[in-house]
């Protein structure tokens, strides 16, 4: 059975009525385009907290990031990006 779905427009953007069996369980998915078939594919967004645990329960390698791959030079000095963030904390208050 082929599921349809309604495209329309509104304003400027244009809409797609999803079917019920197709229902997102969040407000925000992802947008890509297949390259070869040109098709849209819309994809669920996972919530962060998920994506959090997925990267925790990750098995990294015994040598990810050793010692000898850190870069722990000092920070460089750079007065006028330390003026810009001055700037913009300033205008927040």
């Amino acid at each position: 059975m082929l599921n349809k779905a309604r495209v329309f427009m509104s304003g400027r953007s244009q809409h797609v009525t999803i079917p019920a069996a197709f229902r997102f369980r969040s407000s925000v998915v992802s947008i890509r385009r297949d390259p070869q078939t040109g098709d849209v594919i819309l994809s669920e967004v996972p919530p962060l907290a998920d994506a959090f645990a997925a990267l925790d329960s990750a098995q990294l390698p015994a040598d990810f990031l050793s010692e000898a791959d850190r870069d722990e030079r000092p920070a460089q000095d750079r007065p006028a990006l330390d003026q810009l963030f001055a700037d913009e904390s300033s205008e927040d208050r």
